[in-house]
């Protein structure tokens, strides 16, 4: 069968370039396993650590554990359609770039600032401020992340080198640092942070926009006129279904369903968002803050979660970017989670209760202390984690589980578009104590590299491996980087791969 379409094509209209959907065209018959799949890469970052629900079928130190051994916690349990999928890592830590005392340790202060700043870069803000001569509660600086780096690598592939999402609604504390280090996942280089957008309505007229300097006019004239962006590629859209086969003929139309009814629900969640004042003297990337108004009629925080991860399923689907960043709230988030519903609340054991604030920050300094002692190849569980933050993380284990299910629900080539994602989910500190070791990490996907239907443990702290070295691993056996080092050690130890997680 001859190639009648590529994965460039698009549906094309006033100021409206949209992407295709996968479709038997795209490739021919003998090759479609193997022509054009991409290799992506989805963080997915939540703040404040984890409960201690999130080890508990976790393996002893330096173990693993696999197949029907592999048991999820109860916060992950939405995963289980897709645990054949799946691999947990624990007992890796991000604190050997800490200048806090004279060698590295766990301990991390200002903690929540300074752990999300070095999430993807694995190094200290604070000391890249320090040797640039900047005052650390206003500095804005450092360096390239590891999203941005594999982005390099993609430059020209899509219409977007990377994007930048997120759910943050109510700004917190910044822990006297910049608004970048609570807000930020990606930087493109030590002075350029790349803010998380929390509206949809922006994040979907970048999917969809076209290109050229008439885009914004011709996209505001579309709504001022209530018409979908589906009207401005009708003609082109009819054009392209006499090329193809009935089934893609299909598959494009259930596609362009989805994108309309997309559109709507981005509508009734931009419809709440509005400008926040900078708080002072505190800076933030550049930029108009956003923000959404949590007690304003008719935001609905967990339709705003779907409608982002539908955005995200676009953007892969139709491959407008292969790298996104996904932050599911700011760092030390005040956040009050009165969407949880029950399902959730009852999963973990907490006693429904329609409305309850459920405060993440303050839930996190509730009840709860593991130790950094050891039993029995386990972490010591000195007060079990309160209920109210086992809550809101099985509320944010089931978006990013609902989210991974969409990517393996899409047909892509050989396999999913989950299975060409490396999709990693993981926090910038362990629990309660805010240290940053024995991060709560996991990996769907894996674009083939990667072990699955595994749980692998690493030693305690102290004898540890690091963040970097799993941004490093990935760089160079998923994406295949020639990559020598990422992010710093004190200790001077250099990086080495995670050989047990590769397949």
């Amino acid at each position: 069968m001859k190639t009648l379409l590529s994965r460039r094509t698009v549906l094309r209209g006033a100021g409206v370039a949209l992407s295709l959907p996968w479709l038997e065209a795209l490739a021919p018959r003998t090759a479609r396993a193997a022509v054009g799949i991409p290799r992506r890469l989805l963080i997915c970052a939540f703040p404040n650590g984890a409960p201690h629900d999130w080890w508990t079928n976790a393996p002893s130190f330096g173990t693993s554990l696999s197949g029907a051994d592999f048991k999820l916690p109860n916060v992950l349990a939405p995963f289980a359609p897709i645990k054949h999928k799946l691999m947990m890592v624990s007992r890796l830590g991000n604190y050997t770039w800490s200048h806090d005392g004279s060698a590295p340790g766990p301990s991390v202060e200002p903690s929540h600032a300074r752990c999300m700043s070095a999430v993807t870069t694995c190094i200290d803000a604070d000391e890249v401020a320090r040797k640039a001569g900047l005052p650390l509660d206003s500095a804005v600086r450092s360096t390239t992340s590891v999203d941005q780096l594999i982005a390099r690598t993609m430059v020209g592939l899509t219409g977007l080198n990377s994007l930048q999402t997120g759910l943050g609604v109510k700004p917190g504390f910044f822990d006297y640092r910049s608004y970048a280090y609570n807000q930020v996942l990606s930087w493109k280089s030590p002075t350029e942070p790349l803010k998380r957008n929390v509206n949809p309505r922006v994040v979907f007229d970048q999917l969809v926009g076209g290109t050229g300097a008439q885009t914004p006019a011709e996209l505001a004239r579309l709504k001022a006129r209530e018409k979908s962006v589906l009207d401005a590629v009708r003609e082109d859209t009819l054009r392209i279904k006499k090329r193809v086969s009935s089934r893609d003929q299909q598959v494009l139309d259930q596609y362009l369903e989805t994108v309309r009814s997309l559109e709507i629900a981005v509508d009734q969640v931009a419809a709440t968002c509005r400008t926040v004042p900078t708080p002072s003297p505190v800076p933030e990337p550049p930029g108009p803050q956003q923000g959404l108004s949590q007690g304003q009629d008719g935001y609905d925080h967990e339709l705003h979660a779907n409608v982002m991860n539908d955005l995200i399923t676009l953007a892969f689907e139709c491959d407008r970017t292969r790298v996104i960043t996904h932050l599911l709230d700011d760092a030390r988030s005040e956040f009050e989670y009165r969407n949880i519903p029950a399902s959730d609340r009852t999963r973990v054991g907490l006693n429904y209760n329609a409305g309850a604030s459920l405060h993440y920050h303050a839930s996190q300094h509730g009840p709860g202390e593991l130790a950094d002692t050891t039993e029995n190849g386990q972490y010591k569980i000195l007060t079990p984690s309160n209920r109210d933050f086992a809550a809101i993380n099985a509320w944010m284990g089931r978006k990013v589980a609902e989210l991974a299910l969409k990517l393996d629900a899409i047909p892509e080539g050989d396999g999913t578009v989950l299975d060409h994602t490396t999709l990693v989910f993981l926090s910038e500190m362990r629990t309660h104590d805010h240290d940053a070791f024995d991060l709560p990490i996991l990996i769907a996907g894996g674009n083939g590299a990667l072990k699955r239907d595994t749980h692998i443990a690493y030693q305690s702290v102290g004898s540890d491996r690091q963040l970097r070295d799993l941004w490093y691993t990935l760089m160079r056996h998923v994406f295949g980087m020639p990559v020598s080092s990422f992010g710093e050690d004190l200790r001077g130890v250099g990086n080495a791969d995670l050989t047990e997680i590769l397949a």
